[in-house]
């Protein structure tokens, strides 16, 4: 269980109740060290009048709320019965604000975690309290020389992360004869200096028609670092908001394609918000909702490619005559492992789609396949998560392909009922979000095949790494679950290691047996727990032998020892089959049979592959 945490903001002080059963962590934006860095840069002078006490505590807030976020690894080993999620945190902060009147209202304070719970999935708490040292706004910006904007009135300030989908919306509104405010979160040098390209070139096509307001945002070395960052989408609108504030703008434009908003699960072990929320329908609705209480008036969020699919946005480049900024652009999430000079990975699911999506739209030329470190089709994919996301998105997008537009909505029914929940017509909306997820499926698995023919010759003379995003494809990978994969491989290690640790000693019974998988699986890096979790069957507690909650497996282990062991562990199984098959777990048995006293394995697994949640593998 990872530990609960109490951040302790803006030099607040320790209350011993609050700090129990917690692990303390102060951060601080101000003061003579701090380690939470906001600075909005190149604004008008006349954002410090705009940026008044409330709006300034709302930037503070965001950035420890996006600092914590960041600052608290998240563990697969934690579950409750509060969170659907193994990997929940649990999260108090204490924050002195200049307006403590306002922030203590449980109005606003039940619409802060309200948004910020549906965006991360976790457990948070505020404690707002009075300010009592003076801190300077003056410190968040850095004056950019002008004492006032060069244009006021602009519909929308733009979010701009130099992405495709924000470049494509800048050149869209752009070309429609608006004059664009673009507001760019960095966090490392490297995406920084991608972006100020990109924008000089943007802004040389567009003279006087837009300006960007760069924003810092990060923190000191010395806090934890968890990757996910999923509360990210309320520091972007609270940035976008502050500036937008100040030039009169109507509300934050997002734009993002429709398949990245909605984010479905794409594989088994990916959900809620493990799949990014930052400019789902429902988070914008909510973030618009606390941003209407801050302001006193409503400031709207919008994505206008919602139903879009990224080669969909792609083409709009085209359509505008721009498709040499494709290569300025950057899609790679990251910054700290790539070069100055290839700026995308290659393996992560962002690169992934960006490869597709160019490839789908016929302009692969416009997007130099040297600007990856690893050829998205053709390069080798380490074992675990690279190999996963690129079996895992083709995977998906093949189920989509052949899926019914009924089946669909049957089996992602939750997650499009949120996505459209603030619709006039619900039906009408969900029926475009699924067909734009059909034409997103098609365009996939049409460079899919497209590539396994350009590549046929190396895949036929096995030139091509085993690990290749092709190879895994025609060797059927993407059609087999991710927690199948992950049973196999578990099953496989045993096999390969019980005959040979069992050659001198034989273990003397299943708890002996279990410490020697215990080593074998700890050698092989597989991320199990012994023994957890414990769950509530009828009147009694049961406990798997390990499990691998990121994939919600268990794994429960027999041993035959004897041939009148064969009946009291076929009485067991079916016990088990019944108890977690009533908790709909994913169940792998491993019979360690050394003997082969088990003469018809089919016949004895069939009662567990009735189920389709469970396995049964045999090692001898």
């Amino acid at each position: 269980m990872i530990e609960p945490r109490l951040f302790l903001c803006s030099g607040a002080a320790e209350d011993p109740a609050l700090a129990l059963g917690r692990k303390v962590v102060r951060l601080d934006a101000g003061g003579d060290d701090p380690n939470v860095h906001v600075r909005l840069e190149d604004v008008a002078e006349v954002l410090q009048d705009h940026l008044d006490d409330r709006l300034t505590d709302l930037l503070e807030i965001a950035s420890y709320v996006f600092t914590a976020d960041c600052a608290m690894r998240r563990s697969s080993q934690w579950t409750d019965s509060g969170s659907e999620e193994p990997w929940g945190r649990d999260l108090r902060l204490v924050i002195p604000v200049r307006d403590d009147a306002f922030w203590t209202r449980g109005e606003v304070s039940e619409q802060l975690v309200r948004t910020v719970g549906f965006l991360s999935e976790d457990h948070w708490q505020f404690d707002f309290q009075p300010l009592e040292r003076t801190r300077m706004r003056q410190g968040y910006l850095q004056m950019g020389g002008a004492a006032s904007w060069p244009f006021y009135g602009v519909e929308r300030v733009l979010m701009f992360s130099g992405g495709l989908d924000s470049l494509a919306g800048a050149v869209e509104v752009l070309s429609a004869g608006q004059r664009l405010v673009l507001v760019s979160h960095r966090s490392v040098t490297t995406m920084d200096a991608r972006q100020k390209q990109l924008f000089a070139a943007v802004a040389k096509r567009y003279p006087g028609c837009v300006q960007r307001v760069p924003v810092w945002v990060n923190k000191s070395e010395g806090l934890d670092r968890e990757p996910t960052q999923r509360t990210r989408s309320l520091l972007f609108s609270v940035l976008g908001a502050v500036v937008a504030r100040s030039i009169g703008a109507r509300g934050v434009r997002f734009f993002e394609n429709g398949v990245v908003s909605l984010n479905l699960p794409v594989a088994d072990e990916v959900q809620r918000a493990r799949a990014s929320r930052t400019t789902h329908p429902m988070a914008l609705a909510m973030l618009s909702n606390l941003l209407e209480l801050v302001f006193g008036h409503p400031l709207v969020l919008d994505n206008p490619y919602l139903y879009k699919t990224k080669s969909e946005v792609v083409a709009i480049l085209n359509q505008h005559g721009q498709t040499d900024l494709i290569g300025l652009s950057r899609s790679c999430p990251h910054g700290m492992f790539v070069s100055k000079s290839q700026q995308h990975c290659g393996t992560c699911s962002q690169c992934i789609d960006r490869r597709v999506a160019v490839t789908a739209a016929g302009l692969q030329d416009q997007d130099p396949a040297t600007d990856y470190i690893v050829d998205v089709f053709r390069g080798p994919r380490k074992d675990g998560y690279e190999r996963n996301i690129a079996i895992n998105y083709v995977r998906h997008a093949q189920e989509l392909d052949t899926a019914s537009e009924a089946a669909i909505a049957q089996r992602f029914s939750r997650d499009l009922a949120r996505a459209v929940r603030d619709e006039s017509d619900r039906a009408t909306a969900a029926e475009r979000l699924i067909r734009m997820h059909k034409r997103h499926a098609a365009a996939v698995m049409d460079v899919v095949r497209e590539q396994v023919r350009a590549h046929a010759d190396a895949l036929v003379d096995g030139t091509l790494p085993d690990s290749s995003l092709l190879r895994l494809v025609v060797g059927k990978q993407h059609l087999m679950s991710s927690w199948v994969r992950y049973a196999d491989k578990l099953a496989q290690v045993l096999a390969a290691g019980l005959p040979v640790a069992c050659q001198q000693v034989k273990p003397k019974d299943e708890p002996h047996l279990q410490q020697m998988c215990d080593g074998l699986l700890k050698g092989a890096e597989l991320d199990l727990v012994r023994e957890y979790p414990f769950m509530r069957w009828s009147s009694v507690l049961a406990k798997p032998d390990w499990s691998a909650g990121g994939l919600q497996l268990l794994v429960e282990l027999k041993y035959v020892r004897k041939k009148a062991d064969i009946r009291p562990i076929t009485e067991a199984i079916a016990a088990d089959i019944t108890k977690y098959g009533d908790s709909g777990a994913r169940v792998l048995f491993v019979v360690y049979d050394p003997e082969h006293l088990i003469v018809d394995e089919p016949a004895f697994a069939a009662p567990i592959h009735q189920r389709s949640a469970m396995l049964a593998r045999f090692v001898r």
